[in-house]
């Protein structure tokens, strides 16, 4: 998520119909909810290129051109923004194939950064030096400098090890979508933070945080106890504690008890012989809050003081009541599941426009 000059945006992406004319790909579409807590609500849209033609003759493309060999597929990408992050007078978001630069005072269109190892991307991660993006469906982890050039790049393999393949600059992955339903990828990575050397990774697929320690190009798993179960997605860090979002609409609040500064080391002393990794001091499901219902979605999260921020719902498929309208909301709570305020954004009168949200 990005709070800025005290408006919190959303990011989201839909679907379009499978007949949809290849030439109706590049139409500006929403994609950038920007809202309050007072319930103030604009959308914005941008032009989401989808050929290689059309990259070719958009005029915000900055960074590597389409590769001389294109695959095309039968189902293109989707339209729409998913991983927010923000430096200086810019907001940045992850779309499939590039990184939306994004001017914060007036939410206008600066540039699309893109290059060939940009594809199906979930959370992004950027700072003053380059833009940290993923290769979902290589688990590729790749370091992008504001120009659209690639600095770097390694997959995280299913032993862990760390390896770099050159391969993957041979094709052009800006043009494949993904083909079937579920998750991409051994890992399924989502979230992406940087701490300090450390880079934080969850892993759908494994319910767990891969570690990467950048300075010793060494990666680890730091499990989660819940008690219950998740599958998280994002995650956020607020005064020394973390929280994650499962998609079933759960919040998690965790603590690694072997950190000095946890609440839980001493509940934790009798024990210390035994192995732990992080554990979930509480998780609030939504279902048991106010709200009264399981929502069909859940994900993004932003955490400060006692608010928990996140989105439910916009998942909308066919065995789904018919009287769920079209929409979803911005959901704010606190540490006990009480709900402190809730903005629904329903800009979609026709369901096939929308599937779902990403939320950052």
């Amino acid at each position: 998520m990005v709070i800025a000059n005290e408006n919190i945006i959303v990011s989201f992406v839909h679907n379009y119909k499978d007949k949809t004319p290849k030439s109706q790909f590049s139409i500006n579409a929403p994609a950038l909810w920007v809202t309050n807590k007072i319930g103030d609500n604009e959308c914005y849209s941008y032009p989401f290129p989808r050929t290689a033609k059309q990259f070719l003759e958009n005029e915000f493309i900055n960074g590597i051109m389409p590769l001389t060999k294109i695959e095309e597929f039968k189902y293109l990408p989707r339209f729409g923004l998913t991983g927010l992050s923000h430096v200086g007078d810019y907001i940045y978001a992850g779309s499939w194939n590039a990184v939306y630069e994004i001017n914060k005072s007036d939410f206008s269109l600066k540039r699309i950064i893109s290059n060939n190892l940009m594809n199906d991307l979930h959370g992004i991660y950027v700072n003053k030096e380059y833009i940290i993006t993923v290769l979902t469906g290589k688990d590729t982890i790749v370091f992008t400098d504001f120009d659209g050039k690639i600095i770097d790049h390694f997959t995280i393999n299913r032993d862990l090890n760390l390896t770099k393949n050159s391969n993957i600059e041979k094709i052009d992955w800006r043009f494949l979508s993904k083909q079937f339903r579920g998750a991409n990828g051994i890992w399924h990575i989502n979230h992406v933070k940087k701490y300090g050397n450390e880079l934080w990774l969850t892993s759908r697929n494994i319910n767990a945080i891969i570690v990467v320690n950048l300075k010793k190009r060494k990666a680890f798993i730091k499990t989660l106890d819940t008690k219950t179960t998740t599958m998280i997605h994002d995650g956020s860090k607020f005064n020394k504690k973390n929280y994650f979002t499962s998609i079933d609409g759960k919040i998690i609040i965790a603590e690694d008890p072997n950190n000095s500064s946890s609440t839980l080391r001493e509940n934790f002393k009798e024990i210390k012989k035994f192995n732990r990794a992080m554990i979930a001091n509480k998780v609030i499901k939504l279902r048991d809050s106010e709200l009264k219902r399981e929502p069909s979605w859940c994900r993004g999260l932003f955490a400060k003081g006692n608010h928990i921020l996140t989105t439910i719902d916009g998942r909308y498929e066919e065995n789904l009541s018919k009287k769920l309208d079209l929409s979803f909301s911005l959901l704010c709570i606190d540490h006990e599941g009480k709900i402190i305020f809730k903005n629904k954004f329903k800009f979609f009168k026709d369901k096939s426009k929308m599937r779902n949200i990403r939320f950052v």
